[in-house]
């Protein structure tokens, strides 16, 4: 139920939720110069998100054996990637030890349209009817 809550007001609360975790894509550290995610993401962010995206849920040490990243890194960037919205977090209980089960709350192709559309929607707010024409230049291109 409590996933359900969150997924519901997530939705519902889309744009709004990003604007306040400024500390994960950061609109105004944008580094082109780097290849796919890691334009907004930081590697370690970006690793664990396409792993995410890859192969569905899994647990931290499942990430960290995949990932080749530190037990601890894993363990707060999963942390910050929760509550930034991009991951969701589940709690299984076996054999009476508790254990989080993590999986991304969109997919791949959702995440960059939205980073994409905050993307041009600051551009456009920056520099307007210049950034429309510059926009047009786009069209048809892949």
């Amino acid at each position: 139920m409590l996933i359900w809550i969150t997924l519901k007001y997530f939705s519902a609360s889309f744009n709004i939720f990003y604007v306040n975790c400024k500390h994960m894509v950061k609109l105004d550290q944008i580094n082109i110069s780097n290849e796919g995610l890691t334009k907004f993401f930081s590697p370690i962010e970006s690793a664990i998100m396409k792993t995410l995206w890859n192969e569905g849920e899994m647990m931290t040490s499942e990430l960290t054996e995949k990932t080749k990243i530190p037990l601890t890194s894993v363990a707060g960037t999963l942390d910050r990637l929760v509550k930034a919205g991009y991951a969701m977090r589940r709690v299984e209980t076996v054999n009476g030890r508790v254990r989080y089960v993590y999986a991304p709350v969109s997919s791949e192709e959702e995440a960059a349209t939205e980073i994409t559309t905050r993307v041009l929607d600051s551009l456009v707010d920056a520099f307007g009817p210049l950034a429309l024409e510059n926009f047009s230049k786009y069209s048809g291109k892949k």
